[in-house]
């Protein structure tokens, strides 16, 4: 069980609510839709091992980029959390590796059993996953994290997960899973938002360091939360989606919260790893509340 823990702990399974979220109400859109539960919950396994591993392998790229900054006496500073098992000598590189591999062999293996079934639409989302993944340890200087995560973690998501389980394709699905998207972008963007200094100093293009300053980041994420709902409204208005899925505008009250979490933090910085996860579980916590709202919309 220790193991288990350690094992956990070095892949940051912490943020496995944000896939496993995601999967959640692409899986309860299936079942709406008398898609195939078995493929379903295959797909999930697939999708914890590929995000357990890009978490690991992340770490590894920034716990080298650390080394090297060492070495030529420049100061860098790690995220909260980040490479902990690296810098308190529990782990090693060629270790984390190993895993790593192992943890990415699972997900291809499974990309490839529903790839034997689907052929080409399933080779195309893993082509495009696989793509957005290798960028993204690179995307944070080029200002796309936060764009690469809501795709990954919703439309192609959703996408993959539908379309094992049915066999189809579904518009309706996917401008939900646009709304979706911003509610990941959320996570990630107040994950930037609280290491704004930080990831300036080392020279990061995320969104809110090319907002220019705090000040400004903080109102472009109230217009992120403001496009969640805009999306409903015109998914409901155009006749996509039913007029039960107002009941998702319910979520809008935790949004609130989320607003005015981050409003503390304009002028000040996060003091320590408990306070930061305190911010991000009040993120995920919306992020949950408007997942569990899609999924009873379904139904």
């Amino acid at each position: 069980m220790d193991k288990l823990r350690l094992f956990f702990e070095y892949t940051r399974a912490y943020a496995l609510p944000m896939s496993v979220t995601a999967w959640a109400v692409a899986f309860a859109f299936g079942i709406s839709n008398n898609g195939n539960i078995l493929y379903g919950v295959v797909a999930l396994f697939g999708i914890i091992c590929a995000h357990l591993g890009a978490n690991l392998f992340d770490d590894i790229i920034d716990y080298k980029k650390y080394l090297k900054s060492q070495k030529k006496e420049q100061k860098i500073n790690l995220k909260k959390g980040k490479c902990k098992c690296f810098l308190n000598g529990e782990l090693s590189v060629v270790q984390a590796l190993k895993i790593c591999f192992v943890l990415f062999g699972f997900a291809a293996l499974t990309g490839l059993f529903f790839a034997g079934i689907y052929k080409l639409p399933i080779l195309i989302i893993m082509g495009i996953t696989g793509f957005l993944c290798l960028l993204y340890p690179r995307s944070g200087y080029l200002g796309l994290s936060e764009i690469i995560i809501g795709t990954i973690f919703s439309p192609l998501l959703f996408t993959g997960v539908y379309y094992v389980m049915t066999g189809m394709f579904s518009a309706k699905l996917l401008l939900l899973s646009v709304s979706f998207a911003f509610v990941t972008i959320c996570l990630l963007y107040t994950d930037f938002y609280l290491d704004y200094n930080t990831d300036k100093e080392a020279g990061k293009k995320t969104i809110p360091v090319l907002c220019g300053n705090k000040q400004n980041a903080y109102y472009f994420y109230i217009f992120i939360i403001f496009l969640i709902y805009a999306n409903l409204f015109i998914g409901i208005h155009g006749h996509v989606f039913p007029l039960k899925y107002s009941i998702i505008f319910l979520s809008v009250f935790p949004a609130l919260s989320t607003i005015g979490r981050l409003q503390k933090y304009i002028d000040k910085e996060i003091k320590d790893e408990k306070e930061f996860l305190g911010a991000m579980n009040n993120v995920q916590k919306f992020a949950g509340i408007f997942a569990i709202l899609c999924i009873v919309s379904f139904f």
